[in-house]
């Protein structure tokens, strides 16, 4: 009884039933995985091991915060029971499609970012780096049938076509969740069509409000997605929307009142989403003495929480050079938007 209970302590839901396509393994969290480590992932949590490629959710909760392992346990905990491999939940990439070039986003994941990218790297060929996908996997949606969950992510998943389309097909009881930046106005077709299934879920992916959302996601404007989120609200009530609030290094030191304030727009549980990459955006990536003020200032969020602060003279000096060759093509200024956070740093 006791094996079986440090067994089920350390054990993850998602290595059984989990398949993100994007980052092509059960999980995107997942540290130097490659498809023939599935065998040692699926090993690890059967023996209650805490697996080396699993270190970013460890790390989250010894210091103390609710990892993407315990959300997934606890909303499946139905599977924890299973020891092979059975997928039943996937994340399914609709493209690169998005209209924000977000500070801390790239090429890759943003097909606004591709300007920004050439004006700070002039003499790199965006094009070639990185890929423009615009359309959902046939084989992918083929398999959507099969499954208990479906999560769409961006790009900006709402401008892209290729969902639309895939949700015009797709069964009426199928559930699934859309991952949104809330900058998008929705027309009365793509109202209806969310309106004709059974379950789903819109889920706000947001950093902040006023001048710190601003700066994090350009060019977004946050009276627009306020508004926004009330007008999904009257239009799908508010038991099938949700908010990420994604924890970075230049938004934790408001941290508490960004809560409060995303709170009193929508006042349902807010979860954090905590950045690790890239390095210079880590949510940890302050030094101990900026560290020790965000601590002070936030007493809510750190009542369970504590950070090994990381951030070094080298690691602030990268941070800062990237966000000046950002202001230049954005023509926004960190110290104007951020003033309390870079007069300590």
């Amino acid at each position: 009884m006791e094996k079986e209970s440090k067994i089920m302590k350390n054990k993850c839901v998602l290595p059984f039933i989990g398949q993100d396509y994007q980052s092509n393994s059960p999980c995107c969290l997942l540290d130097h995985y490659k498809n023939e480590s599935l065998d040692e992932l699926i090993s690890d949590h059967n023996k209650g091991l805490k697996s080396r490629f699993c270190k970013k959710c460890w790390d989250q909760e010894d210091a103390g915060a609710f990892s993407k392992r315990l959300a997934y346990n606890s909303k499946y905990s139905r599977h924890l029971g299973l020891s092979k491999r059975d997928v039943k939940i996937s994340v399914i990439p609709t493209g690169n499609l998005c209209n924000l070039y977000c500070v801390m986003c790239f090429p890759g994941a943003s097909t606004s970012w591709r300007k920004k990218y050439s004006s700070m790297y002039p003499n790199e060929n965006v094009e070639k780096q990185h890929e423009l996908l615009l359309d959902i996997d046939d084989a992918q949606i083929n398999r959507i049938k099969d499954l208990e969950h479906v999560e769409f992510i961006g790009g900006e998943t709402l401008k892209s076509f290729s969902l639309w389309k895939t949700l015009s097909k797709i069964k009426k009881t199928t559930s699934f969740s859309l991952q949104t930046n809330g900058t998008v106005v929705l027309n009365t077709a793509q109202i209806e069509l969310l309106r004709s299934f059974d379950k789903f879920n819109i889920c706000f992916s947001v950093d902040g409000y006023g001048k710190i959302f601003e700066y994090i996601r350009q060019p977004a404007k946050w009276d627009q997605v306020r508004d926004n989120v009330l007008k999904y609200i009257d239009d799908f009530g508010m038991n099938r929307l949700s908010m990420y609030l994604t924890v970075n290094n230049l938004n934790i030191m408001y941290i508490d009142k960004i809560t409060l304030e995303l709170f009193k727009i929508l006042p349902k549980k807010i979860e954090y989403n905590f950045v690790t990459e890239p390095d210079q955006f880590n949510y940890k990536n302050l030094p101990k003495h900026v560290g020790q003020v965000v601590e002070k200032m936030n007493p809510g969020f750190f009542k369970t929480r504590k950070i090994e602060w990381i951030g070094t003279d080298k690691s602030i000096l990268a941070m800062k050079q990237n966000l000046e060759a950002q202001d230049k093509f954005s023509g926004l200024t960190k110290e104007s938007f951020l003033p309390e956070l870079f007069d300590l740093i």
